[in-house]
């Protein structure tokens, strides 16, 4: 049985310098993860393809694929879909989109797995074998809060040199926050913690020094980071992670993380207006506390590579000048932009559609680097020209220099991702997919009533 496993390119944050090709991400754990999923049985062959750094190999032989799908590449992994149901291949979907509109994603595949694929993944593939795939496999919440039967993932099976950081473990899932433009509360309504011992195996299983927490908001439970870290002390490790900004008024555990080998935090600081982070439901960021923050991870030898995001209901065309001066004041070692988005089963799609001021429901353009609202107080254009401007702004030569002139180490790995950034920047102004807001040649359309959950009528499983 051959099983080919893949995630679309969704087009974000690549860096491309002619035939060569590099995510500017840490590797993702989805496919490697499932695939050590897979029933090891005499004949189960797994092969796994991330667009974002590999071609699809259309004429790969197959018994099964299974697709990953994020709004962002919903059309094109429907797109796959088709192609090998055309040959004959039996397609299972899955992933956030899938979670958030199985109604629209069933139509594309001869199976979807809505929720954590710990359960449903490994019994879809027994079905299968046995002739008796079913349409739905649904799996139940967990009642503990804990993430058991997570497997180590089959890094074996990745190309490595597809990415920034090829080393990639999960601790936790979820958020405990509520942000209204973050999907991740529709799909992980519960925040779920791996048992540490699980963690520390898989830790110790990277091949290098290095690696990353995919984790979306890894400290939000403090004693149980307190373990964590503590744990991963005496590895001797290098990692990184993403942190919400409140987060790191705790000293004592900076501390510790710095201890821990702890040396990149992706940062999510959003915008430096109070009423607007109030307006997101992100209140718990103090812009007056930014600049202590981060000196207070830079002090602790901390890359800080900081986010903030263009178009929210208070910003008019001043925001984008104020905020490239407010990342210089900051120090933010490595900045990053992107453009307010309404995610499917988001708090800001229900609203963005109750004031109709969703302008693309084509989910190519869902990649935070698209217009794909109508502005309060600029045109799409305006918002557009001036997101691509901040960035070709941000990373001239002189503000990088500015940026990462510090007398230690990170002073060279920083100018090296200001680098990458600079050569991101170019795709903006030169490929053809970033020439216009949203795709004005096909909106697309909204999603139906239908799309949103399971037809009754179809035959699902429900895991616990």
């Amino acid at each position: 049985m051959r099983i080919l496993l893949i995630m679309p390119d969704a087009h974000m944050h690549k860096l491309r310098v002619g035939s060569f090709i590099r995510s500017m991400r840490e590797a993702p754990l989805t496919l490697t993860t499932l695939a050590g999923l897979v029933p090891n049985l005499p004949g189960v062959e797994v092969k796994i393809v991330d667009g974002s750094v590999d071609s699809v190999p259309m004429n790969e032989p197959a018994d099964l694929v299974g697709i990953s799908v994020i709004t962002g590449c919903a059309r094109p992994a429907y797109a796959l879909a088709k192609h090998f149901r055309q040959r004959g291949i039996p397609v299972v979907l899955g992933g956030v989109h899938v979670m958030v509109l199985p109604g629209e994603a069933i139509q594309h595949a001869d199976s979807i797995v809505i929720g954590r694929g710990e359960h449903a993944w490994p019994q879809l593939i027994e079905d299968f074998r046995a002739g008796r795939m079913k349409r739905v496999y649904r799996e139940r919440d967990l009642p503990n809060h804990q993430l058991e039967d997570v497997p180590p993932p089959r890094r074996d099976l990745q190309r490595r040199s597809g990415y920034m950081l090829p080393n990639t473990v999960q601790a936790t899932r979820g958020c405990k926050r509520v942000c209204d433009f973050c999907s991740v509360n529709a799909v992980w309504p519960r925040y779920l913690k791996r048992p540490i011992a699980d963690v520390i195996r898989d830790i110790r299983a990277i091949p290098g020094k290095h690696f990353a927490f995919n984790d979306v908001s890894l400290v939000d439970d403090v004693e149980y980071s307190r373990e964590l870290f503590t744990a991963i002390a005496p590895l001797k490790k290098k990692w990184g992670g993403l942190v919400t900004a409140d987060s790191l008024q705790n000293t004592e555990l900076l501390d510790l993380m710095a201890r821990s080998g702890c040396v990149y935090l992706l940062v999510g600081f959003e915008s430096g207006n109070q009423a607007t982070l109030q307006g997101i439901r992100k209140s718990f960021n103090k812009t007056l506390d930014y600049h202590h923050l981060i000196r207070s991870l830079q002090n602790r030898g901390i890359t800080v590579q900081g986010c903030f995001v263009f178009g929210f209901d208070h910003d008019d065309a001043s925001v984008f000048e104020s905020t490239i001066q407010l990342v210089q004041d900051l120090g933010v070692d490595i900045p990053r932009y992107s453009l307010y988005t309404p995610y499917p089963g988001t708090p800001l799609f229900t609203r963005m559609q109750a004031e109709n001021r969703i302008l693309s429901y084509n989910w190519d353009d869902y990649d935070t680097m698209h217009v794909v609202i109508k502005p309060v107080q600029m045109t799409p254009d305006e918002l557009y020209r001036g997101f691509k401007w901040a960035y070709k702004e941000t990373f001239r030569m002189n503000r990088v220099i500015r940026r990462v002139s510090h007398p230690d180490i990170r002073c060279a790995i920083n100018f090296v991702g200001n680098l990458c950034y600079r050569i991101f920047v170019k795709r903006l102004y030169s490929e053809p997919r970033f020439t216009t807001p949203y795709s004005l040649h096909d909106p697309g359309r909204p999603p139906e009533p239908g799309h949103w959950k399971v037809p009754e009528e179809v035959e699902e499983i429900c895991l616990a």
